[in-house]
């Protein structure tokens, strides 16, 4: 005859405890309610309500949650539930393995946002760019992208969301900005995809042409007649703002770098000895430190600026702090003010007008002799076989201080009339 168990009740359960030897141990108690499930009172005193069961000639055994969480109904029901699945062909042990396996990837799905791996890959990045490119990449995520995706997983983004949004940054007129955009996404997606936040990544399929049409090249804007050139180093001269301001840029068509470069300049790297700037590699697109020799006008200035320094690290101190260099939007902002519109002249565009007028005037009367090697050199363009780099470096150091003392004097000349 089949052995009975008899059911348990409320009672029962509320005053259970676990058993206690004579010898002092206290060990699990089993109280068993039919069905193969039991209520197991810990050493501790927890009760955990569990179902013993066989499935394909194996016992296993699954717990059903605990006591008072799980009441003795609740249990009792999770009990049949599981049974049913038992009769069915299922395992109740791997099935719930299979939902918590799938909870836990929910939460890491919902967990990796578009903002948490773009932030990841823009880190990472860090070291291959300069420190300004690097602040402007994540300026440009935040203004551009994270609007639409920053809380969204980033395996669940489509290619028509993608579409959407450099599709809006082309209607605003933005030129280069939908192909910047899609650049930087493709990296984002590519780092997704290779440490497998990702399956795969939808930027590569999308045809950017047929979104945005032909690419049409566009150039800095610049000057590069003579009378608008003295115009604006007048202009310079003549500005009235902030000193730091004012002297960045008195010195910025001289030395023709990228606006992160002047505004960051620190005294540390000025060699008033070998009259040299040395920009470290952490500052430089290229990521390779950079040697520019500096005309004596440049060297007066800066003598003249230190006399009146207000920043021991900052050539050009923030007037609002002196702890930290002018900002992005100062120089630009300075140009407005003097009259030039953003299609007519912006920083950038001193470098424009550097190329421009030196190889123009190379190999001609009144001009210089230097080749577009020590131009390019000057302009601190990266040259991919880094053997030949090397060499370069070493081969046009006089040239390029030659050249830069040229392009000098021009300008001086340009500005006093003396051409």
């Amino acid at each position: 005859m089949a052995r009975t168990t008899k059911p348990l009740t409320d009672k029962e359960i509320k005053t259970a405890k676990p058993i206690t030897h004579q010898d002092g141990r206290v060990t699990e108690r089993k109280l068993f309610d039919g069905g193969g499930m039991y209520l197991a009172i810990t050493p501790k005193g927890q009760k955990w309500w569990r179902l013993k069961y066989n499935f394909n000639g194996k016992e296993r055994r699954i717990s059903l949650g605990v006591y008072p969480t799980v009441s003795l109904a609740d249990a009792r029901a999770k009990r049949e539930q599981y049974r049913r699945m038992i009769a069915d062909g299922a395992d109740p042990l791997e099935m719930e393995k299979s939902k918590k396996e799938r909870v836990q990837k929910e939460a890491i799905k919902k967990a990796n946002t578009f903002q948490v791996i773009a932030q990841k890959w823009w880190k990472n990045y860090q070291d291959q760019v300069s420190e300004g490119y690097h602040d402007q990449l994540r300026r440009r995520i935040e203004t551009y992208l994270y609007p639409t995706l920053q809380n969204k997983p980033i395996d669940e983004i489509t290619r028509l969301e993608i579409i959407e949004i450099l599709e809006e940054i082309k209607g605003r007129e933005l030129h280069e900005m939908p192909r910047r955009i899609y650049m930087i996404l493709n990296k984002i997606f590519k780092y997704a995809v290779t440490h497998e936040y990702a399956p795969h990544n939808i930027i590569a399929d999308i045809e950017l042409k047929n979104i945005l049409g032909k690419k049409i090249q566009r150039h800095y804007p610049t000057l590069t007649k003579e009378a608008d050139i003295r115009g604006l180093l007048q202009a310079i001269e003549e500005y009235s703002g902030d000193y730091a301001t004012r002297m960045a840029l008195t010195i910025l068509p001289f030395v023709f770098v990228r606006s992160h470069n002047i505004r960051h300049m620190e005294w540390a790297e000025i060699d008033f000895t070998t009259q040299e700037w040395i920009i470290p590699a952490e500052k430089m697109k290229t990521k390779e430190a950079f040697v520019l020799p500096l005309p004596h006008q440049v060297i007066t200035l800066l003598k003249a600026i230190r006399e009146n320094a207000t920043s021991t690290r900052y050539v050009f101190p923030s007037f609002r702090s002196d702890g930290k260099p002018l900002s992005d939007n100062t120089l630009i902002t300075a140009l407005r003010r003097m009259g030039y519109t953003k299609e007519e002249f912006v920083p950038h565009s001193f470098r424009a007008m550097f190329s421009t007028i030196a190889y123009e005037h190379a190999n001609r009367e009144g001009g210089h002799s230097y080749s577009g090697e020590v131009i390019e050199a000057l302009l601190a363009h990266k040259e991919p076989n880094k053997v030949k780099a090397a060499y370069n470096r070493s081969k046009y150091r006089e040239p390029m201080r030659g050249l830069i003392q040229w392009y000098a004097d021009y300008l001086e000349g340009v500005k006093y009339g003396k051409r």
